[in-house]
């Protein structure tokens, strides 16, 4: 009997860092994707968008590749789609907000409008090649989230994508647990899992709390009522639109993605708002304050967001002010701490009374503590365990958590983005790596701002920046206009200087001692004018800004 091809893991992102998942499955000439999203981009990176994981390892797969699964549709775990899919032809599948959502986005993208979007339900598997693939539904602050039951020669293995076990969901639908466990039984060769939450104790809170969190806020509010949250969690805004029924209040939405997700939740059923709700901002204007509602985005503090743009006075009369309260139904996603702190801030000089995690409950996770984490360890009962999604000690916190349900501690690896893991009958081991990274994103383009670009941009945001202006002779040499300083960003004693004559003076010096054939070589010219400048700042002020020739030949 020939030997059977071994099972290949290969994850491209997610493991070591939060955000980028996407993992690929290989065996043999096939393989399929799980997954495939974003990052969103850490202080240092000034004027990126958004970063993506280096595909190119997708892209050297060829025709082996034949499709792309989804979880479920947060954009760490599709945001890279629409990049990807500009060149590349293949199926993929989602449960049915997420292929909607996923249809949404592309439509932005005319290169990848035209992908092959496929649905599939819970609980009813399909095949890929020779992979058999089912969902398996779980509780996520997402609807239609799914676990994946991927069979391949013989093996069984389980993605929980991002889960937690929420015994009392808004939706009723629980995780299906009974499904687990029957994989379980019948042996589940590798179990991936979800570690976001592995270092908090006991199981998470069920998003049903969180409208008993809210009803007081709404009972006890005097006047207009603004809510803030992630506006792809419809459980969430299920909850805020069932409390206006309650308190007899009428509902604003503003934000594009609010009103793009909420439309598309209530074309797939997963949202139901009375029609006699929902009024526009001007209507609103009309009502009684203690009527009106107000759902907006925002909860990051993100500049001009609808949130932003009413915490500073910006859309019309529509002002925050005594008798009103403000929600920040959310968690801060580390890095925004200080745009949402100012929001706070601002609407509590508003007058605003403002309730966020810290003074008030108004939010649970919708990842899974360390209790869901065990209960699913035990209910699958994996033989190798790979902990996903999160950085290096919750990879390493979730490890050992597997190995106090039984899991052998040699059948635990931690794996990084880009790591190998092969899995056979003689067991499972670690073989080489393949080419990962970050790609990042700004504006139009991709991939050509690197880490030189970034510094420039931190050098320039922390020195400032000179542009020198100057028209030479390309037969002479000679200086024939100019040389004119431009500087911006500079700290107040070199700023205060007006026109900066020694700077230009060096300037001129610098190119009457260079050759004719010096000076015709516009990048040597450049460099010994930058170089000029630069000594000259530093000499005189003590500073370091970064200096940009323009040089004109005539």
């Amino acid at each position: 009997m020939p030997e059977q091809p071994p099972l290949r893991v290969v994850p491209l992102g997610g493991l070591g860092e939060f955000g980028l998942n996407c993992m690929v499955l290989e065996r043999g000439d096939e393989a399929v994707v799980v997954d495939c999203g974003v990052m969103f981009p850490e202080d240092h990176m000034l004027g990126v968008d958004r970063v993506i994981p280096d595909l190119s390892y997708l892209h050297d797969l060829g025709s082996r590749l034949k499709a792309v699964v989804l979880t479920h549709g947060h954009e760490d775990h599709i945001g890279a789609l629409p990049y990807f899919l500009t060149d590349m032809d293949l199926p993929v599948f989602a449960t049915r907000f997420t292929a909607e959502l996923l249809r949404e986005k592309l439509s932005e993208f005319p290169d990848a409008s035209g992908s092959d979007i496929r649905e599939y339900e819970a609980g009813k598997p399909w095949r890929i090649g020779s992979f058999d693939v089912e969902g398996v539904h779980v509780t996520h602050s997402f609807v239609d989230a799914c676990a994946l039951a991927i069979s391949v020669g013989g093996y069984t293995v389980v993605h929980s994508g991002d889960f937690k076990l929420d015994p009392t969901p808004i939706d009723g639908w629980t995780s299906g647990m009974d499904r687990l466990r029957e994989l379980g039984d019948a042996g589940v060769k590798l179990l991936f899992s979800d570690s976001t939450n592995v270092e908090r104790p006991g199981p998470t809170p069920s998003e049903r709390e969180v409208r008993g969190y809210l009803d007081p806020l709404f009972a006890g509010a005097k006047g207009r009522v603004f809510v803030t949250t992630f506006a792809s969690h419809i459980h969430r805004i299920a909850a805020i639109v069932s409390l206006c029924q309650e308190y007899g209040r009428r509902l604003v939405i503003r934000g594009r993605s609010l009103e793009t997700n909420v439309s598309i939740a209530t074309r797939t059923g997963h949202l139901s708002i009375p029609h006699e709700m929902l009024v526009s901002s001007r209507e609103a204007k009309s009502l009684p304050r203690d009527e009106v509602c107000y759902l907006l985005t925002g909860c990051q503090g993100e500049p001009r967001s609808a949130l932003s743009r009413v915490a500073l006075e910006q859309v019309g009369d529509l002002k925050a002010g005594a008798g009103d309260t403000v929600i920040f139904s959310s968690t801060i996603i580390p890095g925004n701490d200080s745009a949402v702190s100012a929001l706070i801030n601002q609407f509590f000089k508003c007058g605003a009374e403002v309730y966020y995690r810290g003074v008030a409950d108004v939010h649970v996770s919708g990842h899974g503590n360390r209790g869901d984490l065990r209960q699913l360890l035990e209910c699958v009962r994996p033989e190798f365990f790979v902990p996903v999604h999160g950085e290096y000690r919750n990879l390493l916190h979730h490890a050992r958590l597997a190995r106090e349900t039984g899991v052998a501690e040699e059948n635990c690896h931690c794996l990084l983005s880009g790591d190998v893991l092969e899995i056979d009958e003689q067991g499972a081991r670690r073989n080489g790596g393949v080419t990962v990274g970050r790609i990042l994103v700004d504006g139009a383009t991709i991939g050509d701002v690197d880490e030189s670009v970034l510094r420039d941009r931190r050098h320039i945001s922390q020195d400032g920046v000179v542009m020198v202006i100057l028209a030479v002779s390309q037969k002479t040499g000679e200086v024939l206009s100019g040389p004119d300083l431009v500087a911006r960003g500079l700290a107040p004693a070199a700023a205060e200087e007006e026109g900066f004559p020694e700077a230009q003076k060096a300037v001129v010096d610098c190119v009457r001692s260079m050759s004719p054939a010096a000076v015709s070589d516009v990048a040597e010219l450049q460099e010994e004018v930058r170089l000029a400048v630069r000594r000259y700042f530093r000499k005189e002020h003590g500073a370091r800004p970064v200096v940009v020739p323009y040089i004109v030949e005539l």
